[in-house]
Formats: structure tokens, sequence, C-alpha cells
């Protein structure tokens, strides 16, 4: 494993890569980090190319103090494509990751080769949900006291995040998780919340993609039907409905979501050499 940073446009990229063959890029949530993929780089990279990646104002990427948007960072994936040596890649993101990925496979259909979407939507949050998104940033950036930055992440994560039994049976990662989301930069996080208010809903060009799409749902996703909703818009899209797990259904349920991508990604292989 060997982590790095990509320069896209002149904002770092910081990256962490496993693994050998097709390139498959790994894209956490608002709030998320890569740590948070690496059960999926660690399994997957057995037969992939992984790289997980820090979007912009998060981690250890950089970011433009005058804010970003949804399409910019469209961009930022086809670039990083690029900058990775590839004419195409396999997508797999959560929450923001999943969204961002729909729009790169609109925009740039010859650069996806297949799409995983986990609790990704396809149109922004509903206000209250973007309110509560940016009060909490706006806590992590103003507020100095640690203790209270990390009592606040706790109760967002809590709420917004995870099955309602997840941090009493899993402790340790939703631990590492909190600290995960408290190693932001205090002055990029007040930011993050522009990706999700500037989201243009692509409900109506779903079924303009065109490459093969998995739909990882989770059982406790506060937008319950959503999932099925994708599946039956996205021709031929495969749809996995995880138990037991929230909107970070990956952390939740790291060894079910990353097995229902390793049966959908063997399953497009072997349907492009039969």
């Amino acid at each position: 494993m060997k982590e790095y940073t990509l320069d896209i446009g002149g904002i770092g990229y910081g990256c962490v890569e496993a693994g050998s063959g097709p390139l498959l890029l790994l894209c956490h949530g608002t709030f998320g980090g890569r740590q948070l993929m690496l059960p999926q780089l660690e399994w997957l990279s057995r037969s992939f190319r992984c790289v997980a990646f820090d979007w912009r104002g998060h981690g250890g990427s950089g970011y433009d103090p005058a804010g970003w948007t949804a399409d910019d960072l469209v961009e930022d994936v086809a670039t990083i494509i690029a900058a990775l040596g590839e004419r195409s890649a396999i997508i797999a993101g959560v929450s923001q990751g999943g969204a961002i990925g729909m729009r790169v496979a609109l925009r740039y259909p010859e650069k996806v080769e297949a799409l995983i979407n986990m609790c990704g939507g396809p149109g922004a949050p509903p206000p209250a949900a973007i309110e509560r998104i940016s009060g909490f940033a706006r806590i992590f950036a103003e507020e100095r006291d640690e203790a209270v930055r990390r009592a606040a992440a706790i109760e967002f994560a809590t709420g917004y995040f995870h099955a309602p039994d997840f941090i009493a049976h899993q402790q340790q990662r939703f631990a590492e998780e909190i600290d995960v989301i408290l190693s932001h930069p205090r002055e990029s996080v007040g930011l993050l919340p522009c990706v999700p208010a500037s989201y243009v809903d692509i409900t109506p060009r779903l079924g303009e993609i065109a490459c093969p799409t998995l739909i990882v749902w989770a059982s406790h996703e506060a937008r319950l039907t959503l999932g099925s909703e994708l599946a039956a818009a996205i021709p031929e899209a495969r749809l996995v409905i995880i138990q037991d797990a929230g909107h970070h259904v990956n952390v939740d349920a790291p060894e079910a979501t990353t097995a229902a991508i390793e049966t959908f990604l063997r399953a497009v292989g072997q349907a492009r050499t039969g």
C-alpha cells in the first residue's frame, strides 16, 4: 500500500493505492475520508488497482478557498483517471462519492467501466438535511474547544450516518470514523456543504447511464425506497440491500458491502470475457 498526492488542476489530492489490474476508484462521502474505504481497498486490491482518495477539503487534500461544486468534483474525477495513466475506471462511491460517480458516468461515459453507488442520491438533500450538514460544519469550523467539536461530530454521525445499534456493537469502528472526521482542516470544513447544496437533480437522466451499475442500499437508509427507484431507472442496474446498515453502509457493514461489490465486478468481468 502506498500513499501519494496527485496535482489535479492545482489541488493536491491525497491518495492511497494498492493492488494491480483494472483501476477501481473508491470515493468517500461528505465529512468522510479515504481511511473509511480501506476495508474495500484491502480486499478488492487482490484483483484491482484500487485507489482511495480524499475529496477536496478533506483529510490530506487541498481545496479552493472560494469553494467548489459537484461539477468541479466530476471534472476532478475525470482528471484523476488520466493522471493515474488510465483511460477509464470503475467508480465505487458512498454518499457524495456515489452521487458524483453517477454524474461522471453521465458526462464522461467513456471513462466509466462500471459504477457502484452506495447510498448516493440523484439530487440535493432536502433543505432540513442541508441545514443539519451546514450547522455541523459551522460548529466544526468555528469551535475552538476540541471536546465540543468531538461531541458535535459524535452527535452528527450517530444521527446521520449509522444504523441504530451500530455504535453499541462497533465502538472501535465508530471511534475511528470520528477521528477521521476530526482530522479534516478546520479552515476547509465550513466549505464542505457547498457540494450537496450544488447538486442539480439528475433523475430525468438516469436512463442514460450506460455502464454496468450496482446500487448498494442500506436497510436503515433514511430514503429507504430511493435505492430501488435508482435501480429501476438505470438500465439493467442491480440492487443489493445491506441489512442492519445505515447511510455509511460500507462502515456499518464492510464485509457484506465488499462482498456485494466483488460479486458484481466478477459478474461484469465474466460478461465481458464470455
